[in-house]
């Protein structure tokens, strides 16, 4: 059984409503042909001409074909990191967790400050119901930036979904206190809100 991360649900709340926004705006312009705005490059200009709108099967197959081109250029170079990270990232993107928690974990391996990994590998474990890694790798980002904003926040996102709803609070309300009018600081506070909703006195 997968958790879902707090911070999830606010950045699906927000991409609904930036989404309604745009409907909205396509809507007010009226049913101008949105082709004609596409730019004329080799990605966008087929789009519209004899029939060859993007379909759920094209843009499958372009995924495919992307998987296994970043596939061969790693197995030629398996110690290029920024190879492994481009194919570690497609990996994700097509929910293929497992192996892209390897090709993270490798190059963690090969350079264990990588925040930015740490990061992924947090998010990435969390989802799969791994609180003991997802923690790990939140307490290791901590050891090398103790101000790393997003850890922080994560570690707040570990503690409730433990269940240590007076933790997950204590480190949200700090954030909001000492990174006033930033977006994690926020986010936060919308965490601390959907925690008080599930949990009313």
């Amino acid at each position: 059984m997968k958790i879902k991360p707090l911070y999830i649900y606010l950045v699906l709340f927000t991409s609904f409503i930036a989404g309604m926004v745009i409907f909205r705006n396509l809507n007010s312009s009226g049913s101008e042909d949105l082709t004609k705005k596409m730019p004329n490059d080799e990605i966008h200009g087929s789009i519209g001409k004899e029939g060859e709108m993007p379909s759920g099967s094209n843009v499958l197959e372009d995924a495919r074909k992307r998987l296994e081109e970043l596939k061969v250029k790693y197995e030629k170079n398996p110690n290029d990191t920024l190879r492994i990270r481009e194919y570690a990232d497609l990996l994700k993107l097509a929910h293929q967790t497992e192996l892209a928690i390897d090709l993270f974990e490798k190059i963690i391996s090969k350079d264990p400050k990588r925040i930015d990994i740490m990061l992924e590998l947090t998010f990435l474990y969390f989802n799969e119901g791994n609180l003991d890694k997802a923690d790990k790798y939140t307490n290791s980002i901590l050891k090398i930036d103790k101000e790393n904003k997003i850890g922080l926040y994560n570690s707040g996102a570990i503690a409730a979904a433990r269940g240590d709803n007076a933790k997950a609070k204590l480190i949200w309300q700090g954030i909001v206190k000492k990174f006033p009018d930033t977006e994690i600081a926020f986010i936060s506070q919308q965490s601390l809100m959907e925690l008080e909703k599930a949990n009313p006195k």
